[in-house]
């Protein structure tokens, strides 16, 4: 969890960026369910994954703490 404001908006800032990447690889003919595409996807989710966690609510599961 972010512990200070600077933190909070590095977190914001990768998620916007993280979809930025996405919209681009699409808009210059990129196919999502492509394998070109999985980091993309990767980073979106995890950078999601990262600010939602800070509002107590991940979208991933931790599976390091079983």
């Amino acid at each position: 969890m972010a512990t200070n404001k600077e933190e909070f908006l590095a977190k914001v800032n990768r998620a916007h960026a993280a979809r930025i990447k996405a919209e681009e690889f699409v808009l210059a003919g990129g196919d999502l369910k492509s394998e070109a595409a999985a980091p993309l996807g990767i980073e979106m989710l995890e950078a999601w994954n990262e600010l939602a966690t800070e509002f107590a609510h991940p979208v991933l599961k931790n599976i390091k703490a079983q």
